[in-house]
């Protein structure tokens, strides 16, 4: 790897470094890591194949993924429990018995959003969002189990 590679991976760690640190003056005890920061840890450990598929690419989603790490960072303070969508929309926060948000984060100088994000803002807007849930049978599963073996 080049100097550029690891500097990357450097400044990633000191990143999460000074999240972890900001944590702590938060008053979070070091046994109340929440799961989100795990995974962001365990993505950390895959970097070195993730930053040379960056470098091979252009220079704009390697800015954007440091922007939604960055984000990630500030954002966990905000919410009990933040969910990584990545596209259209780049996370979900929510903070139990008050609020969920749809997050989208921007980098550079450039804050349109896509056409695509236009129309998830306008629904939210409308109050156009819904809690869907689906049962399903054990009966459904059986048959759905014993299609697929035969």
């Amino acid at each position: 790897m080049d100097n550029f590679n690891w500097g990357l991976i450097g400044i990633l760690v000191l990143l999460l470094t000074i999240a972890y640190l900001i944590g702590r003056l938060h008053g979070r005890r070091p046994t109340d890591i929440p799961t989100d920061l795990i995974d962001l840890y365990k993505g950390v450990q895959e970097l070195p194949a993730r930053v040379l598929q960056t470098i091979q690419g252009s220079i704009n989603p390697q800015k954007g993924k440091m922007a939604e790490l960055l984000a990630y960072a500030e954002l966990r303070y905000d919410y009990d429990r933040i969910i990584p969508l990545g596209w259209p929309i780049d996370f979900i926060g929510i903070k139990n018995n008050m609020r969920i948000d749809f997050i989208e984060v921007k980098s550079g100088t450039t804050h349109l959003l896509t056409d695509e994000e236009k129309h998830i803002k306008n629904l939210i807007a409308a109050g156009r969002v819904n809690f869907r849930l689906i049962k399903v049978t054990e009966e459904e599963i059986q048959k759905f189990t014993t299609a697929r073996k035969g």
